[in-house]
């Protein structure tokens, strides 16, 4: 908590999923495997049944990408001197 951008990003939960905790924002990804349900729609988490018609139904994986600003420098040049 002592910082104050923090984003979290997780998988392995086999579904797309967002929340905050305070400040801090958290994102799942989806699998690559076998989707599950949405938490809670069902009572027993079981993956989502093969559909012939759609295959790729909640599938999929993230790309992150980020910006950085470029580094800037200042140099300062010191005599020596005696003490």
């Amino acid at each position: 908590m002592p910082h104050s951008n923090v984003t979290v990003f997780y998988g392995h939960i086999h579904q797309e999923h967002h929340h905050m905790t305070g400040h801090i924002a958290h994102h799942s990804a989806k699998s690559l495997i076998f989707p599950l349900p949405v938490a809670g729609s069902q009572p027993k988490r079981t993956p989502l049944p093969w559909d012939p018609a759609q295959p790729y139904r909640g599938l999929g994986f993230r790309e992150v990408e980020a910006e950085t600003k470029a580094a800037s420098y200042a140099i300062t040049e010191l005599p020596i001197t005696a003490a």
